[in-house]
């Protein structure tokens, strides 16, 4: 059985280890559904420090770019865009057909995308078909997410007028003549009218045949319909962030109130590689900041997505970090103040993260150190770790990673040689894959080397797909990933200058979708799960494992206010609640949570009440997702009243909440490294 396993080279790629796998190597195992027998369009985002004309690929498609125009000098150029790209072979150079010569672009694939939804027909230099719509607005609230209950009558203003204003279903069926490049827009009449056609005398809608009428289920579709659930992950972060009562609240209050929403692809938010989201939540970002200007010229907007990673940089230099940080900065110089809030993240107890630092590695033999991986049984779904190589003062082959697989099969080294990359097969299927790369932003001062052991599902199914080849499944159980110091130097005793970071990326499925994942995890005996009177221990030891710096991933840049989770019962952190210290070389603007939000009632009582899909239906909801979106609100309640530094007002409004809380007596105090500068709770204070 053994022999059957061999190692072998996997040839020079140097995309990016999670396109070599997805669209290569692992190709079959990368999405957890198995692709459907419909034509795809490739997605992705270019980069480039100075984009020019004529370097847009011709078989490409790309949404408008928001350019913010005001007091900033000279025309604003954003250095990142989304793009389609046509069912054909994808040109992997830096410079690709049809550019000028000088012109070099960092391409990265994301999710494919259906081509009933791409509008081929689309051009983002016609000028737009939506008139300024103006009115009493004062705020623009963007949500970003899956499932949004758009129609609900949480945001509505009266019955049958919606505060929906766009409505982007970026997986939807394309429109001919439609002012999106891919997916279905949906506009306030267009709603209006939807709810005027679906609501009898007594002012009852039909919701569920609403939706079905404007597309947003549909049971013949592969992905899951979350519009079709009792909750939804989108309409509950929708309704704590924008949600009103307008039975109890004036019209013409709730109107200032306006609301733009982007549902990403299902195939985005099941997928657990995270390579799907910076395409679409840039895109959406874009979105709602040029439909904001259509509603009225210079209002205040904050954008929040409650979606995160586990992998990533985690100091700041991600694409999709970058990215943001550059549009927001810009229209915050140029037009209104503009905020994004995102969730500090799940995984604190995940045993996702480890920190290998100099004095960790192993004196006898010189220069080691093992991170033991624990793979499942039955998980659907492909496994990533990442190990990231100190930034400063790191050369190439400082660190090599040897994998010593379960079941007795021989193991392999990689040296450090950028670009390389080898694979462990069954038979001629490849099941695991190590890679060395650099990680390679616009700024090459922000460059750092990774490691990437990819794992295949440990069980698969071949009956999706024929044009696949037959799948083999990795082993489960404890696969040995072992650092290596080079010999130079491991025998001169020379120190590392940082320490290095592993990363196991999110492997189970989100609510709302069918569990297909099942989570590997970091298993060192050092790592204490429980305390001394059985209760699960929260803090750190000398264990590699780390708690600290399990954190979302896609919260590091320096723009996003990012929100940890508590117990509004207690004040204490939620127990899942993540954070990123400056104890172990992350820069300051990488720390956080910002600040944190209710997340769960009460020990006993999990999660927050908010509105499901239907109207006047209540579900309670947990996790940093649901805690971003109570400070969202908060955000744009300073921005109405004209805050013009919102960010510094929430600082100070928690600490207004804290002295309030101290005056109570009866809270946990202040964990200032998981809970930031303060802890909102979604209403009142619990029991003031």
């Amino acid at each position: 059985m053994i022999n059957q396993f061999h190692w072998q080279d996997d040839g020079v790629k140097a995309i990016d280890p999670y396109e070599d796998w997805l669209f290569d190597t692992g190709k079959g195992y990368g999405f957890p559904f198995g692709p459907p027998l419909e034509t795809h369009w490739h997605t992705g985002t270019e980069a480039s420090a100075d984009f020019i004309p004529g370097d847009k690929d011709p078989n490409a498609i790309y949404p408008r770019l928001y350019q913010p125009v005001g007091s900033g000098s000279g025309k604003f150029q954003p250095s990142f865009r989304p793009f389609v790209l046509r069912d054909s072979p994808v040109t992997h150079s830096p410079v690709m057909a049809g550019t000028t010569t000088g012109s070099t672009i960092k391409r990265r694939l994301s999710i494919p995308l259906r081509a009933a939804s791409v509008n081929v027909g689309y051009s983002p230099d016609l000028a737009p078909e939506n008139p300024l719509i103006e009115g009493s607005a004062k705020v623009v609230i963007g949500v970003i997410d899956d499932g949004i209950a758009f129609v609900n009558r949480r945001f509505q203003s009266e019955l049958g007028k919606s505060r929906v204003d766009f409505a982007w279903v970026q997986d939807g069926d394309a429109i001919a003549g439609s002012d999106v490049a891919f997916g279905r827009e949906y506009t306030r009449g267009q709603i209006e009218s939807a709810l005027a056609e679906h609501t009898d005398d007594l002012g009852s809608t039909d919701e569920a045949a609403l939706y079905r009428a404007l597309g947003l289920t549909d049971s013949r579709r592969v992905m899951p319909n979350t519009l079709d659930n009792k909750a939804s992950h989108g309409s509950h972060v929708l309704d704590l962030a924008a949600g009103a009562d307008y039975d109890k609240h004036a019209s013409e209050v709730l109107e200032e109130d306006r609301i733009i929403t982007v549902q990403v692809p299902a195939a985005v938010t099941w997928d657990t590689s995270g390579i799907g989201l910076d395409m679409f939540i840039l895109s959406g970002v874009h979105y709602i900041l040029e439909r904001a200007d259509r509603i009225a010229p210079g209002l205040p907007v904050v954008i929040n997505f409650s979606y995160g990673v586990f992998g990533g940089p985690h100091d700041g230099t991600a694409l999709l970090e970058k990215a943001i940080d550059e549009i927001v900065a810009a229209r915050n110089e140029r037009v209104a103040p503009t905020s994004v809030v995102l969730p500090a993240g799940n995984h604190y107890l995940e045993r996702s993260h480890a920190v290998v630092a100099e004095s960790d590695f192993l004196k006898e033999p010189v220069g080691f150190c093992d991170l033991p991986w624990r793979v499942q049984p039955n998980d659907r779904t492909s496994s990533y770790l990442e190990i990231w190589m100190p930034k400063e003062n790191y050369v190439d082959g400082d660190i090599s990673v040897e994998v010593i697989p379960p079941g007795g099969i021989a193991s392999q080294k990689l040296s450090g040689v950028v670009d390389t990359a080898v694979v462990l097969n069954h038979g001629i299927q490849s099941i695991a894959r190590l890679s060395y790369d650099r990680h390679t932003p616009l700024d090459r001062e922000d460059e750092r080397g990774r490691f990437m052991l990819t794992l295949a599902p440990t069980e698969v199914r071949n009956d999706q797909d024929v044009s696949i080849k037959q799948l083999k499944p990795a082993l489960s159980g404890l696969w040995i990933v072992r650092l290596i110091k080079s010999s130079g130097k491991a025998s001169e005793g020379k120190m590392m200058p940082e320490s290095i970071h592993a990363r196991i990326q999110r492997d189970t499925s989100p609510f709302g979708y069918p569990a297909l994942g099942r989570q590997s995890y970091f298993d060192e005996p050092a790592y204490k799960v429980y305390g001394a009177m059985g209760k699960l221990e929260l803090e750190d030891n000398s264990s590699i494992i780390k708690r600290s710096g399990s954190y979302n991933g896609l919260a590091t840049g320096e723009v996003p206010i990012v929100v940890g989770g508590h117990v509004e019962s207690t004040g204490k952190p939620a127990i899942y609640s993540g954070n990123q210290s400056t104890n172990v070389g992350y820069p300051t603007s990488s720390v956080g949570p910002f600040v944190s939000a209710e997340s769960d009632r009460s020990p006993v009582f999990r999660g927050i009440q908010a509105s499901g899909v239907r109207s006047g239906v209540s579900v309670a909801l947990d996790g940093t997702s649901v805690a971003a979106p109570i400070v969202t609100r908060r955000v744009a309640e300073t921005l109405k009243v004209g805050s013009a530094k919102p960010k510094i007002q929430i600082f100070s409004e928690a600490e207004t909440i804290e002295a309030e809380r101290q005056a109570l007596g009866y809270f946990a105090e202040r964990n200032p490294t998981r809970q930031g500068a303060g802890r909102f709770p979604q209403g009142e204070i619990y029991g003031s």
